[in-house]
């Protein structure tokens, strides 16, 4: 099959988890099971900013033909008050959301390309739903569209135009139970089937840990969506009412800046360690001696963290209003999850304090990496949802 992708960002770079998601599915589709892959992105590197630094054109990553176009100009006196009402929770008026929509992220020329070369492909996928790049594409090719919609459960999710989007295109592919659940209750029957990413085995990790010591290790980008200024919050009140050992150290490590989390003097305590730079073979070492990975979010589709941590051998903890870090946790019996800060404490003191359970978590969730999320097992299911449709 001729297959394309759609994705704001591509490139081996860029982090991020959509882009991973997109890159590495396109990578085995091609070399595992023969099909001819093309990623269309843009010319863009940093999320926030969204400028075009790398030329257009096309490139080659690991094999798959990349090609890339110039991003439209925004217009952000007009987008961000918007941005902000929905994200508060306002209800506009569906003339808004469009004009919330017509300056987010998107390019003309990738437009004009898709209308120029829909018919050379079997299926277009585009990544993840909350993207001029996502929602006018789709609407172009709609009748080839798929949607890799990395949806969350938040209040963009629930617009008239996102609304509108999924059943116009009515075909996806999820990255996990939970999110297929979320998209059938907001928008109705949606064709399409749960897939997720793969995963291989972990090398052995001869990388020493950049921390020394008994730590947990909270590993992802530092914002506030992403909930890390919650574990640090529950994290110091632990500490100060004895419930959480106090040898132990919070690690806060991924991309972005600390100073996103608002919570400027936690770095001025000992046992809280802002990492700023992390090498793959670091990560995965900061992940195997860490005595448990904390995910706090709970706006996720998947979480890669969480089979990296369990790949690692290490248990999780996670947050108990995170619908698919919950079913992973529940599913595997690899983790713990927490609703308040007391349970966050009594969790995380009983992971530290026994080495046994610690490893038998550990082994579960890995052994559901293993069964669930090999590469084998995710291809097959690309196909049978493919083939179903």
């Amino acid at each position: 099959m001729k297959l394309c992708f759609v994705v704001p960002r591509c490139g081996a770079n860029i982090v991020g988890g959509a882009e991973t998601l997109v890159l590495q599915l396109a990578q085995r589709l091609q070399h595992d099971r023969g099909h001819q892959v093309t990623i269309l992105t843009s010319c863009a590197e940093d999320n926030r900013s969204w400028k075009n630094v790398l030329q257009p054109g096309v490139e080659e990553i690991s094999g798959i033909t990349v090609q890339r176009f110039l991003l439209d100009e925004r217009d952000l006196e007009t987008w961000v008050p918007l941005q902000i009402s929905i994200a508060n929770g306002r209800s506009l008026t569906l003339a808004q959301e469009l004009e919330w929509m017509n300056h987010s992220v998107k390019s003309e020329p990738l437009l004009e390309f898709l209308n120029k070369n829909a018919a050379n492909y079997d299926a277009i996928f585009f990544a993840p739903y909350l993207f001029g790049f996502t929602f006018w594409g789709s609407l172009a090719v709609a009748n080839k569209a798929w949607l890799i919609p990395c949806l969350h459960d938040e209040s963009y999710a629930y617009t008239k135009v996102i609304e509108a989007m999924f059943r116009i295109v009515n075909r996806a592919l999820f990255n996990s139970v939970p999110e297929q659940e979320l998209a059938l209750s907001l928008y109705g029957p949606v064709q399409g089937g749960e897939v997720g990413l793969g995963f291989d085995e972990l090398d052995d990790i001869v990388e020493k840990s950049p921390i020394l010591g008994r730590y947990a290790v909270v590993l992802g980008r530092k914002e506030t969506g992403k909930n890390a200024q919650l574990a640090i919050d529950y994290f110091i009140e632990g500490k100060s009412n004895a419930l959480i050992p106090q040898d132990l150290k919070l690690i806060i490590a991924g991309g972005g800046d600390f100073k996103d989390l608002h919570r400027d003097t936690a770095l001025q305590r000992s046992d809280i360690v802002d990492v700023t730079r992390l090498s793959e073979p670091e990560k995965l070492a900061l992940l195997r001696d860490a005595l448990v990975l904390i995910q706090p979010s709970t706006n996720e589709s998947f979480s890669i963290v969480l089979m990296e941590a369990w790949l690692s051998g290490t248990p999780v903890l996670v947050h108990g209003r995170g619908a698919v870090t919950r079913h992973h946790v529940l599913r595997s019996t690899g983790g713990l999850y927490f609703l308040n800060s007391n349970e966050f404490s009594g969790a995380l003191a009983l992971l530290c304090e026994d080495s046994e359970l610690r490893a038998t978590l550990g082994k579960n969730g890995a052994d559901y990496v293993r069964t669930r999320y090999s590469w084998p097992a995710v291809l097959d299911r690309f196909e049978s949802v493919m083939s179903a449709a």
